[in-house]
């Protein structure tokens, strides 16, 4: 039920919408037929023609012919009312909406519909298709009206072309961009624009109703002004101000139809006012362009200034002659500096430029050499430099630029951006710190991870995997290996009877024995209680006996400071390592060799079969 009542409405719509269209029509014909009857019943200003070719580019497809028929009926009324005969009727009515349908479908296809009167490709399409439509509509309504001479051509083309142009781009506007700016609009503007538009039709009605044509030049120095002050709209509303003023206030002869001849009056009104259409709208169109570029340089302008200061990147311009220095806003807070400080750049030379003072002083020389170097010989640039603010804190910054040139490639002097990079140098500068610490760290966790805690030497971890690198080098170079393994004799001796801090003291003391009478590349570590290997790459067991047997006499000789404690000595075990045996059973040779010297007696040294 629902979709069949909205089918039905939609022709009704289309329908309701072309009947009002054709009763604007209808009134508009009969207002130029009473205000000013041209000759063979053509009128002065046609604006009509300009309410249809509206109508027609603003309607959906499907509301053209309702549009088109109802016109047409409107249009042989009001011709036959106003004396016209039923075949005149036709050829005028049959020329004027053919008219209409060229002009809308021209635009439509080439241009669309604009929405505002600022599109200028749009205006240039429309007047082109007026002009177009206008000269075809002439030539039709002669051909079909029998009238085939060049005043009625020119005289239909004129009313019909200026009835268009005047009223078409009013219309058009009122319906797309006045309620788009209905809402913004307040009480104030709506009166001074009231009061303008007033003031613009006094003018006008002063100029062509007081005067003889010598005041012809107000009209077009009010319509400029409106131009001027309110674009587009006061363009099409002061145009068509003038228009319904000049035709009220015009003295036109009126003869009858059938009798035509070129009214010079007529003809005069109707270039007078396309005079000033060609003046005003190509105005209007390049100040709205004028404005499109200065709100988008402003919004650019605003993005530009958000993107440095979101960035903290700025940019600085210096002329060829060094005597002027642009900074953007950016750099002036950058440097803490007011961007009204007039002591920044102006007319000094880079040498003196007070910018660079602000600059450390350790810096300062090395970038005014820079950047007289790159102005000289016109090249890029880079650096980084601290700078010094006013209130004494400190910044980091980098600069990269390069030279410019104009469009025929004469040097124009430098350019570059700046950019604040105290943060990221802080951070660099803490990353390198922890680098630094977690290194340190790790090196100190490695080595109390290889070191014995009590003696300081390698622990057991450490001390075998030396001993099994020793192990590979030797196999690998077929040099010899000798290890050995000693412990304190009577130890336990020692801690049961002047305490475990005298054992202590033993074990530290007897490890620096070892490691000051050991060589560089010989290696020594705590694998037990009191239990010590010592790893001898590249000598045999003949020599390794020579460095052991020291060790043991070195540690029996020292003299103790401990009350009671005269005497400590070492028992040690020594094994050669085969290339061909494991290092468990080199172990193993060497702790034979150890027990069987505790068991001779200790303070011995054997070595292993």
């Amino acid at each position: 039920m629902n979709g069949n009542s909205s089918k039905i409405d939609a022709p009704v719509k289309n329908w309701a919408i072309g009947c009002i269209v054709g009763a604007a029509y209808f009134l508009a014909a009969c207002f130029s037929f009473e205000l000013a009857l041209g000759v063979s019943g053509v009128a002065t200003l046609w604006p009509a023609s300009g309410i249809f070719v509206s109508a027609l580019l603003l309607a959906h497809r499907n509301q053209i012919a309702p549009m088109a028929v109802a016109v047409a009926a409107a249009s042989i009324i009001a011709n036959v009312l106003y004396g016209a005969s039923l075949g005149t009727a036709l050829a005028f009515t049959a020329a004027n909406v053919a008219e209409g349908i060229l002009i809308s479908q021209l635009v439509i296809r080439t241009s669309g519909v604009p929405r505002t009167l600022d599109d200028k490709r749009w205006l240039a399409t429309f007047f082109g298709a007026a002009v177009a439509g206008s000269a075809a509509s002439a030539a039709v309504a002669a051909l079909l009206a029998g009238e085939l001479t060049l005043p009625f051509f020119v005289s239909w083309f004129t009313t019909v072309c200026l009835g268009m142009l005047i009223v078409t781009p009013l219309i058009v506007a009122a319906a797309n961009e006045f309620p788009l700016q209905f809402k913004q609009v307040s009480r104030g503007s709506v009166l001074r624009f009231g009061l303008f538009t007033t003031v613009v039709g006094i003018v006008c009605w002063a100029a062509l109703a007081l005067g003889e044509g010598q005041f012809l030049f107000l009209p077009v120095i009010a319509i400029a002004a409106a131009t001027y002050a309110y674009g587009s709209r006061g363009a099409a509303i002061s145009i068509s101000l003038v228009a319904v003023i000049a035709t009220l206030e015009t003295d036109f002869s009126a003869p009858v139809i059938g009798e035509f001849a070129l009214q010079w009056d007529t003809l005069f009104l109707q270039f007078y006012l396309l005079s000033l259409l060609c003046s005003v709208w190509p105005l209007s169109a390049l100040m709205a362009e004028k404005e499109k570029l200065i709100d988008r340089y402003a919004q650019s302008t605003d993005l530009l200034k958000l993107a440095e200061k979101t960035a903290k990147v700025g940019h600085w311009a210096l002329e060829p002659d060094n005597s002027t220095l642009i900074w953007s806003e950016e750099v002036f807070h950058i440097h803490g500096i007011d961007p009204g400080d007039p002591k920044l750049g102006g007319a000094m030379p880079l040498e003196e430029v007070s910018s660079l003072n602000l600059y450390h002083s350790e810096d300062q020389d090395r970038v005014r050499t820079l950047l007289l170097a790159a102005m000289d010989d016109h090249l890029p640039f880079s650096y980084e430099a601290r700078i010094v603010r006013p209130d004494g804190a400190m910044r980091y910054v980098s600069s990269i630029g390069r030279p410019r040139y104009d469009a025929s490639g004469e040097f124009r002097g430098l350019f570059g951006t700046f950019q604040d990079i105290t943060e990221q140098t802080e951070t660099l500068e803490a990353l390198r710190v922890a680098r630094r610490d977690a290194l340190r760290e790790a090196k100190t966790a490695l080595r109390l991870s290889e070191t014995d805690e009590l003696t300081g030497i390698a622990n057991r971890r450490k001390a075998f995997g030396e001993l099994r690198a020793a192990a590979r080098v030797a196999k690998v170079s077929g040099a010899p290996l000798t290890i050995a393994i000693f412990d304190i004799d009577h130890f336990k001796a020692v801690n049961d009877r002047h305490g475990h801090h005298a054992g202590d003291v033993v074990l530290k003391r007897v490890a620096q024995i070892v490691t000051e009478q050991l060589r560089p590349g010989d290696c020594a570590g705590r694998i037990g209680g009191e239990e010590f290997l010592v790893i001898l790459p590249g000598e045999d067991s003949a020599a390794a006996q020579g460095i052991i047997e020291r060790l043991r006499l070195k540690v029996a000789a020292e003299e103790w400071d401990i009350a009671g404690l005269k005497q400590v000595t070492m028992s040690a075990g020594l094994a050669d390592v085969a290339v061909d045996e494991s290092i468990e059973k080199s172990m193993q040779r060497a702790d034979r060799a150890l027990y069987d010297a505790k068991q001779s007696g200790r303070n011995l040294l054997r070595t292993a079969a």
